[in-house]
């Protein structure tokens, strides 16, 4: 399923080991959710948007930040004014494994028709239809009300 992230058990005893603490940790979940969201390292996110989904202040933030940033687990470039936050979920043992790559709409490949598409097959029905059934003969009729079925 897209946008979600599955938690591993032992993540939170990693954590631990990793000294991570309760803010950074939730800030490092909550970023975990949008790299699986944008199935990309490097993803953009407005600080107001954080602050409003975890409930903490801007200085709480950028202290949670600071702290994952030195323990090795993201990098952030702090967005000015109307501009959002840049963050890279760098990879370690922490971060999801992403299976399947979305194509960019941007580069969208145009692609030709292909002899199995829906316009080939439907010709190949029409040459391989059988007649217009007929119905029964007299002789066919004759015999099934002999065996009681007409």
């Amino acid at each position: 399923m897209k946008g979600y992230q599955y938690l591993e058990n032992d993540f939170f005893d990693m954590c631990k080991t990793r000294e991570i603490g309760r803010i950074p940790m939730l800030l490092y979940i909550y970023l975990r959710g949008l790299y699986c969201r944008f199935q990309k390292p490097v993803f953009f996110c407005f600080d107001r948007q954080i602050k409003e989904h975890l409930d903490i202040s801007q200085s709480t933030l950028a202290r949670a930040r600071q702290f994952l940033q030195k323990r090795g687990v993201i990098t952030f470039y702090s967005g000015k004014a109307a501009k959002p936050t840049e963050y890279t979920m760098l990879g370690t043992v922490l971060l999801p494994v992403i299976k399947k790559k979305i194509p960019s709409r941007q580069n969208h490949v145009y692609r030709y028709r292909q002899k199995d598409d829906t316009i080939y097959t439907s010709y190949e029905r029409l040459k391989n239809k059988i007649g217009i059934f007929q119905g029964i003969t007299e002789e066919e009729r004759a015999d099934l009300k002999k065996k009681g079925i007409l």
